[in-house]
């Protein structure tokens, strides 16, 4: 699925007037939105209510979908039951929406640990399904994300035949029966400037 940019937004961008190249472009893009998630060690996707588990034992859990919009519930169990009536009181910890970080007690203790024992449900997420801002983000900070994404997009999709992208024909429209996206796709290293742009969302421990 794509949300950092629609489909339609990168055609007319790079020119595109037909529907014949849409099923790889499609395809081309969504890979790229994974290879931003895996840069930036986050989902930038939205959910409105996402399950995490975590061991504990460190002062503060990170979520990967951040900011974080509300929290459902958090649940330190041992005997991973995960009863409602466990469930802590919002005074029993502490959350920063904008870090998608979370402290037990006051801060500066660290969680109970026990394997997979702390569970947290939650919404979270930096741009939605339909592209538009998710709470606690600013305009101009998606602005920035679509700006990365559509020159990492733009230059690869003009550069494709010489990528090494063996999923592509030399037009560019189809994609071999079955197959899924390439290596070199996956793997392709991200342009400078938008290693620079991607900086200040990143997940930094």
């Amino acid at each position: 699925m794509l949300y950092i940019m629609t489909l339609a937004e990168m055609k007319s961008v790079l020119g595109i007037g037909d529907t014949e190249d849409d099923t790889v472009l499609s395809l081309w893009l969504e890979t790229i939105q994974g290879r931003f998630d895996q840069h930036c060690r986050r989902r930038f996707l939205y959910s409105a209510s996402e399950t995490e588990y975590f061991d504990g034992g460190v002062t503060a859990l990170y979520v990967h979908r951040w900011p974080v919009a509300s929290i459902s519930s958090i649940i330190v169990d041992a005997d991973q039951a995960w009863s409602s009536d466990d469930a802590l009181a919002t005074d029993d910890y502490r959350l920063n929406n904008r870090r998608g970080s979370l402290f037990y007690g006051t801060g500066g203790v660290q969680w109970p640990w026990s394997p997979q024992s702390i569970r947290v449900v939650y919404a979270g997420g930096f741009v939605k399904s339909d592209g538009t801002v998710a709470d606690h983000v600013d305009d101009y900070e998606l602005e920035a994300l679509r700006r990365a994404f559509l020159l990492q997009a733009n230059f690869e999709w003009r550069n494709r035949e010489t990528l090494g992208i063996s999923q592509v024909s030399q037009q560019g429209s189809s994609i071999q029966q079955g197959a899924q996206p390439s290596l070199a796709l996956k793997q392709m290293t991200l342009l400078p400037e938008v290693e620079s742009t991607l900086q200040p969302f990143k997940r930094i421990l």
